[in-house]
C-alpha cells in the first residue's frame, strides 16, 4: 500500500456515507481512477454500506426498557462491597479513602521545606573565633575609651587640643 493510499484510506469511509466534503469526495475520485487496489476497496465499502441499508430497522418490544433496567439495576447491586454491609458505612468508607487520597496528593505536591544542614567542622581554624569569645564580648569597651573618661581623675581635653592616635 503506497503512501498516498494511507492517506486517502481514511476518505474512503467519508466518501461512501456522505460525510466527505466536496473537495475530499474529488481527491478520492481522482486517486481511485488511478490505483485499483483503493478502487475495490471502495466498491466493497459502497456494497457493505448498501447491504447496511437493506437491513430493515428492528423496533424493540415495549418492555424492553423496563427489561434493561432491571438488568442494568441487578448489576448495579452486585459490587464489591458485602450485602451485610450498610449503604452508610460504604459511604462512609468511600469517603475516607478519598480524603486519605487527597491528603496523600497534597502532601506528594506541595513544596518541600529546605532545612538548612548542620554544619560540619571540615577546618577547625575556622570556628577559632568561639574559643575567644569572651573577648569579643567586650570589644565595644575596648575599642571605645568614652568609658574611660568619665572615671573620677580622668584628664579630658579639649576638641581642639585632640589629636588622632596613629
Amino acid at each position: 500500500m503506497s503512501r498516498s493510499c494511507k492517506e486517502i484510506e481514511s476518505a474512503l469511509l467519508a466518501a461512501v456515507d456522505g460525510r466527505a466534503s466536496a473537495g475530499e469526495r474529488d481527491r478520492v475520485a481522482v486517486h481511485v481512477a488511478g490505483c485499483a487496489t483503493c478502487a475495490r476497496r471502495l466498491e466493497d465499502l459502497r456494497g457493505v454500506w448498501t447491504s447496511l441499508d437493506a437491513l430493515e430497522a428492528v423496533e424493540p418490544s415495549p418492555a424492553f426498557d423496563a427489561r434493561l433496567r432491571e438488568r442494568l439495576e441487578a448489576g448495579s447491586r452486585a459490587s464489591l462491597w458485602p450485602a451485610w454491609f450498610p449503604a452508610r458505612a460504604r459511604w462512609a468508607g468511600l469517603t475516607l479513602a478519598m480524603a486519605a487520597a487527597a491528603v496523600a496528593l497534597w502532601f506528594s505536591v506541595r513544596p518541600l521545606r529546605h532545612r538548612p544542614a548542620p554544619a560540619s567542622v571540615e577546618n577547625p581554624a575556622d570556628f577559632a573565633v568561639v574559643k575567644n569569645l569572651p573577648v569579643l564580648e567586650n570589644y565595644d569597651l575596648l575599642s571605645n575609651f568614652d568609658a574611660l573618661s568619665a572615671l573620677p581623675g580622668a584628664q579630658t581635653a579639649a576638641p581642639e587640643e585632640q589629636q588622632p592616635v596613629d
